[in-house]
């Protein structure tokens, strides 16, 4: 059903004969285990390590992104440039400090460039971004301000009983319903753009805003996409992203909308596709994750969805995450996803000689 899906859509949406490939990687930026000391005191605390991103994903370090460019510079495509990495950014986190400081009343947060001179080796990170933006190699675009919505967070902080309270000296926010007392719909937190009040679908419009403007501080360009966290947002803020120069918003194929008091709509999209605000569906349409499992890399499924992707004449646009090259909670884990990279790479370059690697600021459709 999924592959008659897709090929449905890509008659719908955007074709070219080009070989083109976006691999979009989001979270970069935002927090997650603090250390692998934090993710032990988790454990103790209560909390069950399940997911890929609790045992691996960690804020990106200096180590981290020279590795990765290592990786990323030593091919390049026909045109001459060098594979690329589309890295969706989130420009801030919690200001844990202060929001403690407010006895849990007030929210604040602070850029990532606080948070990268906080964290232990991860104070050249901007530097070395910015070094990628200029050899078009790592190209940041917006995945929003912070990766949690911080009127739900906020809530659960005041309840000193609540898991939220237990696991925030450990930096930690990526809770789930099952740690939640009051979850919405059934959902975590993690979704920073979801809504369930009136003051909900107000705040995500000015975060959608600020985010913006952040993001054009920090890298001095505005953001072409906008990758909501969880691609879960209400649909109030796309003037304001558009006013702001977003031209795509990164959504899958079948899109559940959230509006206030439990409602949603269900949205079908597709490449291409043009919105009454007139920014541009971006959709996914394969998979490069190498840690879902211990005993694969993810470099087949990937090469299978590129190929179906070019055989339906459209561009290859990866889906990928942070936690596949960092090394923050093992090191073992960056290794396995930059030795996948590398082996992805070249076969890539293997099957497809006449491979482009789109550089997102430069995309023009």
């Amino acid at each position: 059903m999924k592959n008659i899906i897709k090929k449905i859509t890509a008659k719908m949406g955007y074709q070219t004969d080009k070989k083109q490939i976006l691999l979009l990687s989001d979270d970069w930026g935002s927090v997650r285990i603090k250390s692998k000391e934090d993710q032990a005191d988790l454990i103790k605390k209560g909390y069950k390590v399940a997911s890929r991103f609790d045992q691996f994903d960690s804020l990106e370090t200096n180590e981290d992104l020279e590795l990765l460019f290592e990786v990323l510079t030593k091919y390049k495509d026909h045109n001459g440039n060098h594979p690329c990495i589309t890295a969706v950014t989130n420009v801030a986190n919690p200001d844990f400090k202060k929001i403690k400081e407010s006895d849990f009343q007030e929210y604040h947060y602070e850029t990532i460039a606080s948070t990268y001179l906080r964290y232990p080796d991860s104070d050249r990170v901007l530097n070395l971004t910015h070094e990628g933006i200029h050899n078009k190699i790592f190209i940041p675009q917006s995945h929003g301000r912070e990766h949690v919505q911080v009127n739900w967070w906020m809530e659960e902080l005041q309840n000193k009983d609540s898991f939220a309270s237990k696991f925030f000296e450990n930096e930690f926010f990526s809770l789930g319903e099952d740690y939640l007392l009051n979850p919405k719909r059934n959902r975590g937190i993690g979704a920073s753009f979801d809504v369930w009040t009136y003051e909900d679908l107000i705040n995500t419009k000015l975060i959608a805003k600020s985010s913006l403007e952040i993001f054009k501080a920090l890298y001095s360009y505005n953001s072409k996409i906008f990758t909501p966290p969880a691609m879960f947002y209400n649909s109030i803020i796309e003037d304001e992203v558009v006013s702001l120069g977003v031209e795509w918003i990164d959504v899958g194929r079948v899109f559940k909308e959230p509006k206030i008091k439990g409602k949603e709509s269900y949205q079908f999209n597709y490449l291409g596709k043009r919105r009454k605000s007139g920014i541009r569906v971006l959709v996914r349409n394969a998979i490069y994750e190498t840690n879902m499992s211990s005993s694969d890399n993810g470099v087949a499924k990937c090469l299978n969805g590129i190929e179906q992707a070019f055989n339906l004449k459209q561009p290859a646009i990866i889906s990928n995450h942070r936690a596949s090259f960092v090394g923050g909670v093992t090191n073992k884990n960056r290794d396995k996803g930059l030795k996948s990279l590398d082996l992805l790479l070249k076969e890539i370059f293997k099957r497809w000689p006449d491979v482009e690697f789109i550089i997102a600021t430069d995309w023009n459709v």
